[in-house]
């Protein structure tokens, strides 16, 4: 039992550890702002046309980061509604907000955009819409959105249609995979690409379709390379991770049945973002801000079902690890 005094200041103190926390966020972006890390934004061979446009009319770098982190915060507080009303963790918790803004905002490879930016917004929308479709075969509604929403993700970073496997898989471990939900998924994805091919007919440039989707089939396994600093905080996320995951795992029953299942996705969903990370080297970036979805919300749930003073120091050592890591990394490179 918790005292009444106790509970309110653990409280307390938690509110102040989230606001700390997205101060300090803010205030690793204005230390990026200051060093330009990541501007002006690189354009690849692989990066869509519409992605070209849409950099072409920033003017200039405050619109670049203004705009990233409106993008961050935005994705941020998806993943924490998308939690709040499914009930993901058990607590009302905005650890998996936190936790966010945390991985985004510490890793200066993500400054200010990066392709995958507006796509994160459709994945999470995505994942939402794939949850509410739970036992339900028949609901063609939300296998047509999520499809939908991919689709037009796609139209920013294509490499996210490897993410319609996922989802396919995902409704059949919820339950919702048939003939009818599975053609209406399809009939969403295409839809969007039917009105792109429109306006390629009308505009007579068909790029879109000539060497965006060969893209998909170019793999290059990642090469390890960088200072060791770049892989600290991918090391400690993938291994904060497996500890969540593992938690989830062993202790399955603490939580309802649909909990457990939609937590069982995420943990697949970011197996499949890291797999890909791998097999991407070009695009390894974008992969890694994808596994910052699930990784949240998987980490979020561990900290709040295993708050403790052990779990405390975790907590706190993770946030400073991840500044200090960022500080070092910006430091190096000036």
């Amino acid at each position: 039992m918790v005292r009444r005094g106790e509970y309110g200041k653990r409280i307390i103190t938690a509110k102040e550890t989230y606001v700390l926390t997205i101060l300090l966020s803010i205030g690793c972006w204005t230390v990026g702002y200051f060093f330009n890390v990541g501007f002006p934004i690189e354009q690849d061979p692989y990066d869509m046309p519409l992605w070209r446009k849409f950099c072409e009319v920033i003017p200039n770098k405050e619109t670049a980061y203004g705009i990233g982190m409106l993008l961050m915060f935005g994705a941020a507080f998806l993943i924490h509604r998308m939690n709040y009303v499914l009930g993901l963790i058990r607590e009302k918790t905005m650890l998996a907000f936190l936790f966010f803004v945390l991985f985004i905002s510490t890793n200066p490879d993500f400054f200010p955009l990066k392709s995958t930016s507006l796509g994160v917004l459709c994945l999470v929308l995505g994942v939402y819409e794939l949850f509410l479709s739970y036992h339900n075969a028949e609901t063609q509604t939300s296998a047509f959105n999520w499809a939908a929403l991919i689709g037009i993700g796609s139209l920013f970073w294509i490499h996210i249609i490897w993410f319609l496997p996922l989802f396919w898989f995902g409704m059949y471990h919820l339950r919702s995979l048939g003939f009818k939900s599975f053609l209406a998924s399809l009939l969403g994805f295409l839809m969007i690409y039917w009105f792109v091919l429109g306006w390629s007919v009308w505009q007579k440039d068909y790029t879109l379709f000539t060497q965006s989707f060969p893209i998909l089939a170019k793999f290059k396994l990642m090469v390890i390379t960088g200072g060791v600093w770049s892989w600290v905080t991918i090391c400690y996320s993938a291994i904060l991770v497996l500890i969540a995951s593992a938690n989830i795992l062993t202790q399955e029953y603490s939580d309802s049945l649909r909990t457990r299942e939609n937590l069982s996705f995420l943990i697949v969903f970011s197996a499949w973002s890291f797999l890909l990370y791998f097999l991407y080297d070009y695009a390894s970036e974008e992969f890694l801000v994808t596994a910052c979805i699930p990784a949240s919300v998987l980490i979020a749930h561990f900290f709040t079902v295993k708050w403790n003073k052990w779990t405390r120091v975790l907590f706190y050592f993770t946030i400073m690890t991840f500044i200090t890591v960022l500080f070092i990394r910006i430091w190096n490179n000036s």
